[in-house]
């Protein structure tokens, strides 16, 4: 009998040793950040450089390293106190220089991510938000000029077409590439020379002006193009980690897609103890967990509970009958 229970005993510790062992090696696989900053309150404004690990410790909690392949003027707020032990790695690429703000909260009562709700997804399968983490990221390039002389620019740019400098008619304003221009302009309207911006329509001095203007409208002279921005890359993508857990291990990151205001959940591998995904989105993401499978977890959870209980109880008798 005393045999049998040292077998019993020594599978159980054999079985510890291998989970620990397994588990020691997910935790050691991820690369070790360059440098920790410790935050002691829930926001931080800093300079990332290109290519460094970079901790942030808040309130000695919630940890958020990231990295980038670009510099990155950075603006993080975090609510720690509320999130708690929370390991998230955030990596970004782009092709130049980015601002960028990233808001860690635990919940989003708007976008309706509270604590134990169910959420149905985009592919219409009910989720269960039980993280209690999620993080909201925008992008905006640091760039004081408005006018930009690149074809996807949308943003106001007072460029306008400048009438023949031989013209001396009483022109108040300047001839604009709209066809509702009445200025009292005779002369024929040319465009600068040095104009690069592309402009599709006709310039116009008034109802007898005839002229096509083929050229392109130059920018106001006040402009300031992109040579002279500091931060005017392009945001192309990030990859979001998170710690796996027994309670998350069957979960899946997720998007709030403002126009359609649902949930989409983004492919999510186990990799190194993380749960990954990589996308090219912006906005708030969470991690979700498939409502059956918490459910599975729990009776899971419970029936290893149950298991030990049984196998002590089996234990305490043999030992009584040696």
């Amino acid at each position: 009998m005393k045999k049998n229970l040292s077998k019993i005993l020594l599978s159980v510790v054999t079985m510890l040793i291998v989970l620990s062992l397994i588990g020691s090696i997910n935790v050691t696989a991820v690369e070790t950040p360059d440098q920790t900053i410790e935050v002691p309150g829930d926001a931080i404004q800093t300079q990332l450089q290109s290519n460094l690990r970079t901790m942030y410790c808040f309130r000695e909690r919630t940890r958020l390293t990231v990295c980038a392949n670009i510099g990155l003027e950075l603006d993080i707020n975090c609510e720690a106190l509320r999130i708690g032990n929370k390991d998230v790695i955030i990596e970004v690429e782009g092709d130049d220089d980015l601002r960028m703000t990233m808001t860690c909260t635990r919940e989003e009562a708007q976008l309706g991510l509270m604590n134990g709700s169910l959420q149905r997804v985009r592919n219409r399968n009910t989720y269960q938000y039980l993280e209690g983490f999620c993080i909201t990221m925008t992008c905006t390039a640091n760039c004081n000029c408005e006018c930009k002389c690149d074809p996807d620019c949308t943003c106001p740019c007072d460029c306008e077409c400048k009438c023949d400098p031989e013209c001396t008619c009483p022109c108040d304003c300047e001839c604009k590439c709209d066809p509702e221009c009445t200025c009292p302009c005779d002369c024929e309207c040319k465009c600068e020379s040095e104009c690069t911006c592309p402009c599709d329509c006709e310039c116009k001095c008034g109802p007898e002006c005839t002229c096509e203007c083929d050229c392109q409208c130059s920018c106001d002279p006040k402009c300031k193009c992109n040579s002279e921005c500091p931060y005017d890359g392009t945001f192309l993508k990030a990859r979001l980690r998170i710690r796996e857990t027994n309670q998350n291990r069957l979960g899946q990151w997720a998007y709030y897609d403002n126009e359609n205001e649902i949930w989409v959940t983004s492919p999510t591998i186990n990799q190194d103890g993380y749960l990954t995904t990589e996308t090219n989105i912006l906005s708030t993401w969470t991690l979700l967990v498939p409502e059956e499978t918490s459910a599975l977890v729990g009776t899971v959870a419970i029936a290893s509970v149950s298991a030990i209980g049984i196998l002590c109880i089996s234990i305490f008798y043999l030992k009584k009958r040696c």
